[in-house]
Formats: structure tokens, sequence, C-alpha cells
């Protein structure tokens, strides 16, 4: 199996979410918050290779926000059944069960089963999703089909040309349970990314062109890595730049840093104790309203 993972999160089927994730500087995010998450997370591996996961969280709002306290737990099993298959059943408390496999025919070629029956009317919605992907060093592709709405078609792809590569993302839902509406593009999604010495750059256009993201960091040593991070939501019509930065002391400690055009500073700090033991600090500050209760400060304990 590939990685240590925390429970809930499952098995990845989406070559463009890998392609993003792939492509992104900074890998540990370092966004504002308006709601606190306590929780723990608990996995195992049995001798077989088998993985069991429990995750349970704490959702709590920061002064009079809309997000609504509560609580969720999710259990997960995952097992690779042979070099080529691997599958993962998670249930979560809030009455969703989904179910994940694939199928590895070749190096470059997967077949991916999902599917998810939610007993609320609440996000993420039932679906059952089969795809085929294929992926080399230059090129990746695929397509899932969604049987239980729509149906709906999702496609990808992307190419490697040189230093730049790009991908995209569509859905389009054919519209035949649904007989008030023809067919529409549920989703629609573009990056872009450009890599020369110690300079990356990557652009995200999502939202079928609602939101644009750009990204640009530079790696001034092996120790030091600086960025900046321009939002635009075309909806809102809200405008943010950020500035980042990640500085790794020694082999054990790290600390990053971010400075939004909103007024809002974040800071953290993490300390690798021993090869199983990880502790990471972090602090939002609203210098808008440097008086008031707007000062946050989270930690973190991962144990391996």
């Amino acid at each position: 199996m590939a990685g240590v993972r925390r429970a809930g999160k499952g098995l990845s089927s989406c070559l463009y979410h890998d392609f993003v994730e792939e492509h992104r500087a900074f890998k540990e995010p370092l966004e504002p918050t308006s709601s606190s998450r306590h929780g723990a997370s608990i996995t195992a591996t049995t001798p077989s290779g088998a993985r069991v996961g429990l995750q349970t969280s704490v959702i709590s709002p920061f002064f009079n926000k809309a997000v609504k306290r509560g609580v969720a737990s999710t259990l997960e099993f995952e097992s690779q059944l042979n070099p080529m298959l691997t599958s993962s059943l998670r249930i979560s408390s809030q009455r969703h069960l989904e179910l994940q496999a694939h199928l590895q025919a070749s190096d470059k070629l997967r077949f991916t089963l999902e599917a998810r029956e939610s007993a609320t009317e609440k996000t993420p919605a039932s679906f059952a999703r089969i795809g085929c992907d294929y992926k080399d060093e230059s090129l990746f592709a695929g397509m899932k089909i969604d049987a239980v709405n729509g149906p709906t078609l999702q496609a990808t792809c992307g190419v490697h040309i040189g230093s730049a590569a790009i991908g995209v993302l569509g859905a389009y839902d054919v519209g035949l349970d649904h007989s008030d509406r023809l067919g529409r593009f549920t989703e629609l999604r573009m990056a872009a990314t450009y890599a020369h010495d110690d300079v990356s750059a990557l652009l995200q256009v999502n939202d079928k062109g609602k939101k644009v993201k750009v990204s640009v960091a530079q790696e001034i040593s092996e120790d030091l890595m600086v960025g900046s991070e321009f939002l635009y939501d075309v909806r809102k019509d809200h405008k943010v730049l950020r500035l980042r930065s990640k500085y790794a002391m020694n082999e054990s400690e790290t600390v990053s840093s971010s400075l939004g055009s909103d007024g809002i500073i974040i800071g953290a700090y993490e300390w690798r104790t021993s090869a199983h033991l990880k502790t990471r600090v972090s602090a939002q500050m609203d210098v808008r309203n440097f008086d008031s209760d707007s000062h946050h400060l989270g930690v973190s304990i991962e144990i391996s």
C-alpha cells in the first residue's frame, strides 16, 4: 500500500486531483479557518497488511460563524487482497456508507469502482461510479460513469510538455433522470503548471471559471522556500493575496508562515522528536480585529 493515510481519507481515485497535489509547492495547507476541529485518529495495520482506522472529530465555530457545532466519526477498513486489487470500506456516523475498489490491470492502466449510500439528503449524496484510468510519464486520462445521478459522465486528461503541464476535469449530467431539464455541465476544472530550476508556478481555475488561484514558489535554498498565492472568487468579487514561507531549522524542526492581504497571519511550528512522533503547533491572528478575541491556537500530535 502506498504510504500511511489518516482514517476517513479513502483511496485516491481521481488523476486530476493527484496531478494538482503533485505540483503543489507547499504540501501542508496554511489557510484561515472560521471553526475549530478537535479530533483523534487511530490507524492500525494487521499482519496481513490490512488497515483499520477510526477518526472522531468535534467541530466548533469561532464567534457567531454559520458553521454548526457537531461530532463526526468514521470507521475505515482497507485491504490489498493481491498486488492488483485494493479495496476500502468506510462507515460514517453521519449515515454514509462508502465502498471503493481499484484493479491495477498494469503499470499504466487501472479500473475503479466507487459507491456511496447516503441516508440523508445532505452532501455528499449517494452515487455509484465505475471508471478507467491511464497514466504514464507524459500524459494521463480517465473516465467515470455515475449511474445513479444523471447518469453523469466525468472525464479528465492531462499532458506534460517539457517544463510545463496542463490538466482538465469535466463532468456532464446527461439529465435522463430529470424530465424538467436538459443535460448540463456540473463540474469544470483546469490546472496548468510550469517549473524551471528553483521556481514553480501553478494556475487553478475551478467552479466553471468562477474561482481562480495562482501560486508561485521559489526554493531559495534547501532549507528555505518562499512563495505567494492569489485567490479570486468571481461570484463574491473577493480577492486575497497571501505570502507564504517555509524554513527547515534542522532535520527535525520546521516553521511556516502565511500573511494575507485580508489581515490574517498564520504561523506553524512542526517538531519531529523521533521517527514515530510529530508535533505541530499553529496559530492564527486577525490584525484587523487585534483587540478582539480573534486569535486561535491549535496543536496536533501524530504517533506512527
